[in-house]
């Protein structure tokens, strides 16, 4: 089989430019997803402390008292920073009829009164939807295209977005219900994901390509964190949702116009790439593709287990830092809501880096050869699970030492970049024909634990101390541990009998002399003379 050559010079390779665009893509959905997590801060009254009845005034009428961040209060030399609310706020409260988890009528400024596991719910509503899609999105991308099902998504979450302080106005149910109906929409996407890089991007080049574009989520934290708390702090936060939901549409209109599900219907891509595309994807997905999705093997997958296990210990992990973090760094570490969002961001931007970095390694460790293909995902899980979980704990005993304690996230949200070179390729070594099926199963099981973090956590520190999060971070180093150590146990790289369908069975291939017990053999070998040009070099299209 012939190898494709590279197209003319200063042509961007169609791939190149279909990266570009889905990063966008994943920034906006991660922009639609956390902007509740920075805007909840502002949008919602601090639950003042009523004096005790033995107060040294006994008068109930004495000024009330916002909670103080727990390490601001634990330092004696710290000035009082207390904000006073006096009890006129609760006598105004009754005079309106304002109740908990209702909005004042106020302008742009209005707040909601929720309580601690209230709040809970609103931030974990989002996952309350999306776990359900996931499994029918890769089915409507393998069957309809990522362009329609990712585009869609977006669109329509986007207009849910712009609605959302309308929700707030009327009660904080709707907004629950608002929030779990942008989840719903969303959970299409990463499974549509699957399904196009299963068509686009040649085995050798995924762990690049999805370094880049599926944790783009990512560089979505990192503009959203800092970017929304400056325009809550500023224009207030319903701003936060107008500018959101409208830069969402700009992408969808983009989109509509760039995408192409494959490279036969690219109207600009060049006849080499096509051909080394096509020629290199070719053996898993287009040998006996069945007609019927086989369930019964995908469900009784020793192999998909151990992956899907191991997506649910990061996606645990993550959801943690996603959606918890700002509170985590506005009640015990004491910082403002515009250096909440600045300082949230950073773990995420070396998370990125750590993605794009580890995408890049494992390109060339298995170009090289240096690695098979299964060490490579066994070696990448390790430093996205193992080493974050121990890190995770020992924040917690960084205490109040504040730059040790967003050095060290920084450091375990690096290594967790590696999933993209780890467990989350796997889903496409198992099964080409259904990487989106797959991954959308995947993913609603993750999502069904992780989605419980937000009210998990906002049950385990109802005193906001550092001793209630510590226990906090104790228990998902476990949940990462754990996971950890069954895909190391059960995983495999090579292609399963049922991508092939319910009745087909793979001959199985020798392995090459001197190949490593857990090698991929002449699969590797193959690809791997695809991707070689006659002098041995990585041929790059």
């Amino acid at each position: 089989m012939g190898v494709a050559k590279k197209p003319p010079c200063g042509a961007v390779p169609a791939r190149v430019a279909l990266a570009m665009l889905t990063s966008a893509g994943v920034v906006m959905l991660y922009v639609l997803r956390i902007n509740m997590s920075v805007a909840i801060v502002a949008m919602v009254k601090p639950i003042p402390l009523r004096p005790s009845p033995d107060d040294a005034t006994g008068n109930a009428s004495a000024p009330l008292t916002a909670p103080t961040p727990y390490c601001i209060a634990a330092t004696p030399s710290s000035a009082p920073v207390n904000v006073t609310v006096e009890a006129e706020v609760w006598s105004r409260d009754a005079h309106n009829g304002t109740e908990p988890g209702s909005a004042e009528p106020d302008d742009g400024s209005y707040q909601l009164s929720l309580t601690g596991t209230e709040k809970g719910m609103v931030l974990g509503a989002f996952f309350y939807g999306y776990f359900a899609t996931n499994i029918p999105g890769g089915r409507l991308a393998e069957e309809y295209g990522t362009k329609k099902v990712f585009g869609g998504s977006i669109l329509i979450s986007g207009v849910l977005t712009l609605l959302t302080p309308v929700a707030a106005r009327v009660h904080y149910v709707l907004l629950i219900l608002l929030r779990a109906l942008i989840g719903l929409v969303n959970g299409v996407v990463y499974p549509a994901m699957n399904v196009m890089v299963s068509r686009w991007i040649p085995p050798l080049e995924r762990p690049r390509f999805m370094s880049f574009t599926y944790m783009s989520n990512t560089l979505g934290t990192i503009i959203t964190l800092p970017v929304c708390a400056v325009v809550a702090d500023t224009m207030g936060w319903p701003a936060v949702f107008y500018i959101s939901g409208a830069a969402s549409l700009v992408w969808v209109a983009a989109w509509a116009l760039l995408m192409h599900d494959c490279p036969s219907e690219h109207p600009r891509i060049s006849q080499e790439e096509k051909r080394y595309i096509l020629d290199a994807i070719s053996k898993g997905t287009t040998k006996n593709k069945p007609r019927r999705t086989p369930w019964k093997a995908i469900i009784c997958s020793v192999p998909l287990w151990a992956t899907t296990t191991a997506h649910i210990g990061s996606m645990f992990g993550f959801n943690l830092l996603l959606t918890q973090l700002p509170s985590y760094m506005d009640s015990i570490l004491g910082f403002s809501i515009t250096s909440n969002g600045l300082l949230s961001a950073l773990p995420f931007l070396s998370q990125f880096l750590g993605s794009t970095g580890s995408g890049v390694l494992g390109d060339w460790l298995l170009t090289k050869g240096y690695l098979t293909v299964h060490t490579s995902r066994r070696l990448f899980n390790t430093t996205s699970l193992l080493l974050p979980g121990i890190i995770l704990v020992v924040v917690g005993y960084a205490g109040c030492n504040t730059a040790l304690a967003v050095a060290l996230l920084c450091l375990g949200s690096g290594f967790s970049g590696g999933i993209c070179s780890g467990h989350l390729a796997n889903h496409l070594d198992l099964s080409p024909n259904f990487s989106g099926t797959i991954l959308g199963l995947s993913n609603t099981l993750a999502y069904m634990v992780s989605m419980c973090v937000p009210v998990i956590v906002g049950a385990m520190t109802p005193g906001q101390t550092l001793q209630e999060w510590q226990t906090v971070f104790w228990m998902t180093g476990v949940m990462y541990t754990v996971t950890w150590l069954v895909f190391l146990a059960f995983s495999s790289t090579e292609i399963q009998s049922w991508n092939y369908g319910e009745d087909h069975q793979v001959e199985k291939k020798r392995k090459p002399d001197g190949g490593d017990a857990n090698g991929e053999g002449v699969q590797d070998v193959e690809e791997k003379k695809l991707f070689l040009s006659s002098n041995g070099k990585p041929q790059i299209v």
